[in-house]
């Protein structure tokens, strides 16, 4: 019988050779923005272990997107860290990609010169301690426009594809929630309002990059917030994206201030997977599960009882870079 797990899928027009992706997490192995021979390195030796799909990041929109540890998209003399990190990870015959964020509330005036961090709505952060400054339409128009010039960066340097982080309590998500977005304008109040950020995000993307660089969006399939975005509103947020042109979503949980454990062991491999079934079977595009799949037989499992098109292999990837060529080779004891 064929392994469903190295069965070739295609996101918009890139073809991957196998449904293992490993999604973005911050390493802390940049300096001052800057793609370090640390961070190529360690993504070159992933690049060669097997697996299909590689996202970075997260990586920064503007200067109060992130901070010095992330990496820089933000402005054009990060271009050449950029452009070796793609070829480094591209060299093994892995595809491609850079998360794009921005933290919102999430970041702290401490990475920012004392600068406050920006926010939907000036509702503090339970993470810093501090109260954002609200964004006013002209600011908002603004970090649109800057997530179309990073995207436009990450096609520059040689990726395949670009991801967007539209979960996980930064902006977009503080956006989408009522519990951060307390605004009275055409992006706060109704549910309808409330996608308008991220859906304009996209579609800034998509008349930047054109149709045949393809985008991709990680949002939360519950937030574990109380009185925050569950299932049914993201399911409708993931849909409203789906008809926008986004070309996958990978789906995972929880805000970092949730109170619901969400990647920590003592957690159930694959407890979070039935919310990206939910998703799966309202979307005609791919849809990645994550969030404690680190068994191979597991994501086997997930993918033939579609549950999912894919599978993010984070932590499991930092552990083995050959993760995905033993799976594949029957050397799963390894």
């Amino acid at each position: 019988m064929s392994d469903l797990l190295f069965a070739p899928i295609s996101i918009g027009s890139v073809e991957l050779k196998n449904r293992i992706f490993m999604p973005a997490m911050h390493m802390n192995m940049c300096k001052k923005f800057v793609v370090t021979d640390q961070l190529i390195e360690f993504y070159r030796e992933r690049g060669k272990g097997g697996v299909g799909l590689i996202s970075v990041g997260y990586a920064t929109v503007d200067e109060l997107s992130g901070t010095p540890g992330n990496i820089g998209a933000h402005h054009d003399e990060y271009l050449p860290g950029l452009k070796a990190l793609a070829a480094a990870i591209q060299e093994g015959g892995a595809k491609a990609t850079v998360q794009l964020n921005h933290a919102g509330r999430y970041n702290a005036s401490f990475f920012l010169g004392g600068k406050k961090p920006v926010a939907p709505s000036p509702v503090a952060s339970r993470l810093t301690r501090e109260t954002p400054e609200e964004l006013d339409t002209a600011g908002i128009k603004a970090i649109i426009s800057r997530f179309g010039d990073a995207a436009v960066r990450v096609q520059k340097a040689g990726f395949d594809m670009v991801e967007v982080l539209a979960g996980t309590g930064y902006l977009i998500s503080e956006f989408l929630s009522p519990l951060t977005n307390i605004r009275h304008d055409e992006y706060g109040g109704s549910l309808e309002n409330r996608m308008r950020f991220g859906l304009q995000v996209v579609a800034e993307l998509k008349s930047r990059l054109g149709d045949d660089f393809p985008i991709m969006i990680r949002l939360n399939g519950n937030d574990f917030m109380d009185g925050g975005i569950g299932p049914e509103e993201q399911l409708a947020f993931a849909l409203a994206l789906e008809k926008a042109g986004v070309d996958a979503l990978c789906v995972n949980v929880g805000w970092h201030e949730a109170v619901v454990p969400q990647i920590v062991t003592k957690v159930p491999r694959g407890a979070f997977s039935f919310l990206a079934k939910d998703i799966k079977k309202k979307v005609s595009i791919p849809v990645i599960a994550s969030h404690r799949i680190n068994d191979p037989d597991l994501a086997r499992e997930l993918i033939s009882d579609a549950f999912c098109d894919m599978v993010a292999v984070g932590r499991g990837l930092i552990a083995d870079p050959f993760f995905p060529e033993k799976s594949r080779a029957g050397r799963e004891e390894e």
